[in-house]
């Protein structure tokens, strides 16, 4: 449950919050839609957690909207310019401020990812 709380607040965050939270080369926009299926793979699978019909349907809200611009088609809602300037990504902001509010999570900056980081560049 604690890394879909992560990323639901770092996705809840403005662009410059959300970069300070990853390495200066990272493309965070895919990283956060990496850290996302991970951690909704990982509640798929802790099937003991108790989740309430609201609170799923909030957080399949973000997926689908996820889905549905993801994609070669798409490849321009998944950089860094996007992250800051698209209103696609104002919108998972929204979204998850929903689900933080509904989970009765607290927005806040959560600490940076423990994480090794490959540079293609």
């Amino acid at each position: 449950m604690n890394k879909i709380k992560w990323v639901t607040q770092v996705i809840a965050l403005p662009y410059e919050i959300q970069k300070s939270l990853f390495p200066e080369f990272a493309n965070v926009a895919d990283e956060l839609a990496v850290e996302w299926q991970i951690a909704l793979d990982e509640l798929n699978d802790l099937s003991m957690i108790s989740i309430t019909d609201e609170q799923w349907s909030a957080i399949k809200k973000l997926d689908t909207y996820m889905l549905s611009i993801s994609g070669s088609v798409n490849i321009q809602y998944w950089n860094n310019d996007a992250l800051c300037q698209s209103a696609e990504w104002q919108e998972m902001r929204e979204m998850a401020i929903d689900i933080l509010s509904i989970m009765q999570w607290e927005k806040t900056v959560p600490e940076k990812p423990k994480a090794i980081y490959i540079y293609h560049g």
